[in-house]
């Protein structure tokens, strides 16, 4: 198969013998495969990462490759590895026990968090599941990963990875709504592009990577489209792999694929209805900024850069995470301001007003699992089972209270 790497591989230095390399095959697609010091492909890991789509490809990636380096710089062959030697070195990784293997990451790389841990164990027990039919593994090994299901509070039976540590509670930065308006007050946002975008990011919770990758293919702002998928003006968030930004859209598997209809419109993706003041901002953009600097275009992301030494380029995700730090230094915001913040907001704003639907805010916002709604929102209750909660708190016998410290449920 014909493929092309972005660079040629380094030569071997601080005991890295392994990097991640980013590959791009004949049809356009890329894959992120890891590769020694002299050039070799590590097939091993190629086998377990291919099982992945491009995004969590590359994240797998290059947690594999911490691993396979530690293998490496410590002089351990997959055959010998035990599970107490994962579990350490998993602790090594969150800096949480004693350092008893010869060091092999850099000096300026930070302990791992919970979450970040977590990706690492998931890959790390693929692969040695994985090194079982090749007989390259330490059979003892594989039946202590291959822990046995356990029952959720929800009755439902989930497999635990015993590599992966206990994470806390998951508390979301939520933008708040004094910080978005604080955002769009005069001289804040310095172009009809930077409110476009605060504008998409707050009304739909579209990540950055969705956001930054859209095409003008994309956008059908009009009722009654005839891709024949929404009635509402809609936007599709579908995932590419070649946009000149590095934009990529984080889809479920099932809609990861650019679809067309029998007319060539695109359908399908993650479906996503838009505000009126999204439609609007959209078109102060393109009125007065994208079309002063069409004549330099050479692709069809909407977003570019309308000024300095690359005007026209299509706007990166790391661009716009600067644009607002420079627009929260501005408005002296207290807190940093997150492209993510924005998707936290609208989604648990959106539960809200559905009564805590978390069906319908999975399917909106692109989840694959209403239960991912509740790990990171909460199981709140909905409002009928705090009427019915009322009616019996009414009917029985209560205290003599003071009513007017009681504040205000609405």
């Amino acid at each position: 198969m014909w493929c092309t790497r972005n660079e040629e591989p380094p030569v071997e230095s601080d005991g890295q013998r392994y990097r991640v390399r980013q590959v791009r095959h004949r049809g356009g697609q890329i894959f992120y495969w890891i590769f020694s010091s002299d050039g070799e492909l590590h097939h091993d890991s190629m086998r377990v990462l291919a099982s992945y789509g491009t995004a969590s490809q590359q994240t797998y990636a290059f947690s594999l490759v911490d691993h396979l380096n530690w293998l490496h710089i410590n002089g351990i062959q997959t055959k010998s590895v035990t599970f107490d030697d994962l579990r350490r070195y998993m602790n090594a990784l969150t800096n949480e026990g004693a350092e008893i293997f010869v060091p092999w990451r850099r000096a300026d790389q930070r302990p791992l968090g919970a979450s970040s841990a977590c990706n690492v164990a998931t890959v790390v027990k693929a692969f040695y599941m994985s090194l079982l039919k090749s007989g390259t593994v330490n059979e003892d090994l594989v039946c202590k990963l291959n822990a046995p299901a356990s029952r959720t509070q929800l009755g439902t039976f989930v497999q635990r990875n015993p590599l992966a540590p206990k994470r806390a509670s998951r508390r979301p930065r939520v933008v708040t709504d004094a910080t978005v308006q604080a955002l769009f007050e005069p001289g804040i946002l310095r172009s009809a592009r930077d409110v476009m975008i605060v504008t998409w990011l707050h009304d739909t919770g579209i990540r950055v990577g969705g956001l930054c990758g859209l095409r003008f293919t994309d956008l059908h702002l009009v009722a009654d489209h005839p891709c024949g998928q929404h009635r509402y003006p809609h936007i599709h968030v579908v995932g590419r792999d070649d946009n000149p930004n590095g934009a990529r859209a984080k889809i479920p598997g099932a809609l990861s694929r650019v679809q067309l209809n029998s007319e060539g419109y695109v359908i399908d993706g993650v479906i996503r209805a838009v505000s009126d003041d999204m439609i609007s901002t959209f078109h102060a953009y393109l009125l007065d900024e994208y079309k002063t600097v069409q004549h330099f275009i050479d692709h069809q992301q909407v977003l570019v850069h309308t000024d300095g030494r690359t005007p026209g380029a299509a706007l990166t995700t790391t661009a716009v995470r600067g644009m607002l730090r420079r627009a929260g230094e501005r408005a002296e915001l207290p807190t940093r301001v997150t492209p993510h913040a924005f998707r936290h907001k609208a989604a648990s704003d959106f539960y809200a007003v559905t009564d805590f639907n978390a069906e319908e805010v999975a399917e909106e916002f692109g989840w694959s699992r209403p239960e991912m709604v509740t790990e990171l929102y909460g199981k709140s209750a909905s409002s009928s089972v705090l009427v019915h909660l009322d009616q019996y708190w009414t009917a029985t016998a209560r205290p003599n209270a003071e009513h007017d410290l009681v504040p205000d449920r609405k």
